[in-house]
């Protein structure tokens, strides 16, 4: 009897450990203690977990989930290396450059700059690994893939200035000063960086004069810097010129009140 106890206990605890391993709700309900990027991180090899779990793939629902867990628990997790897996000769290439730029993109800060995103990208560089070495399931293969350079192409996508680049003007004047060129080489320095497809350029005015004066007075002022934003390379085509008089105040102040702070052209790039 005393044999018959130790054996059923033994048995108990091995299948508690087993389904430790395999506790894809324990892993997706943890309180995250680190980062952004592990937080999300857990988030997503937990999905990928639950996914193993449904297709019957333990070894790979265990994997998973140790990773969800250990990125819960605040630990540095890696992306898949190539020799965790034993994959055939026709993917080790292309997954060998993959997760080269993904370890490239994660040295220049984007788990910090972008946490989701950095955690979609290693998740499904690992997905991908998973489905290339069992080489069964080539539409999980392409969607791994897909989802992984979808994700590394918006990580290497530079992020648009969150403020506009802004130029001020003389009272009744549409001239460019020395400060304001300086400002627009910035715009154009800036612009062959992000290449953004649209770049909105925003008169404004004072309240110091009539009102329809002022919308002119604005169209003129957001004429004058998209001609110097031509002139330093940027296409007038991808240029959207709005002019609001004295509607839009940066400065509130009531009519007939002379503000150079009013008295501006906002440059917004816009995707």
């Amino acid at each position: 009897m005393f044999k018959k106890v130790i054996v059923a206990v033994a048995a108990a605890g091995l299948l508690s450990a087993c389904a430790n391993k395999w506790d894809v709700e324990g892993a997706q309900t943890m309180e995250s203690m680190g980062s952004p990027f592990q937080a999300a991180l857990q988030s997503e090899y937990a999905e990928l977990a639950a996914a193993e779990r449904n297709e019957g793939d333990w070894p790979d629902t265990a994997y998973f989930v140790a990773k969800a867990k250990a990125a819960a628990m605040g630990e540095a997790v890696a992306p898949t290396t190539l020799d965790e897996r034993d994959l055939p000769a026709k993917y080790v290439d292309e997954l060998s450059a993959a997760r080269q730029d993904l370890m490239m993109v994660m040295g220049q800060g984007a788990a910090e700059a972008n946490p989701p995103v950095a955690a979609r990208a290693q998740a499904m560089f690992d997905c991908w690994m998973q489905e290339a070495e069992e080489d069964r399931q080539p539409d999980d293969i392409a969607r791994c893939k897909q989802n992984f350079e979808i994700a590394m192409n918006e990580l290497k996508t530079p992020a648009m200035p969150a403020t506009p680049f802004t130029v001020f003007f003389d009272l009744d004047s549409a001239q460019l000063d020395a400060e304001a060129m300086a400002t627009l080489d910035e715009v154009a320095a800036e612009y062959q960086q992000v290449v953004p497809p649209r770049v909105l350029v925003v008169g404004h005015t004072d309240t110091s004069g009539p009102s329809d004066y002022n919308v002119v007075l604005s169209q003129r002022r957001a004429e004058s810097v998209s001609r110097a934003l031509a002139a330093r390379g940027i296409a007038s085509e991808v240029m959207q010129l709005e002019a609001y008089g004295e509607e839009r105040l940066m400065v509130p102040t009531p009519d007939g009140t002379v503000e150079r702070m009013n008295r501006r052209v906002e440059v917004m790039f816009q995707n």
